[in-house]
């Protein structure tokens, strides 16, 4: 019992993890997708190069409140 105890709390520690590292990348994206936007990079080679489609590209700009003013 206690060594499944203790395997749920490393699964838990690991999940946690593996979140942060999620959250991480996903800002990373986003900096990279807004910097390509702004340096005028049309959004489908963004999405190309994202491996995203243009409707997330698109939506994610919007989030961002991006343009290609700086």
């Amino acid at each position: 019992m206690a060594s499944e105890n203790n395997d749920l709390e490393m699964a838990a520690v690991a999940l946690h993890e593996a979140q942060t590292a999620v959250h991480a990348a996903r800002r990373q994206l986003t900096a990279a997708v807004v910097s390509a936007y702004r340096a005028g990079a049309p959004v489908a080679r963004i999405a190309e190069r994202a491996g995203m489609n243009v409707v997330e590209v698109r939506n994610l700009l919007a989030a961002t409140g991006a343009s290609r003013r700086r």
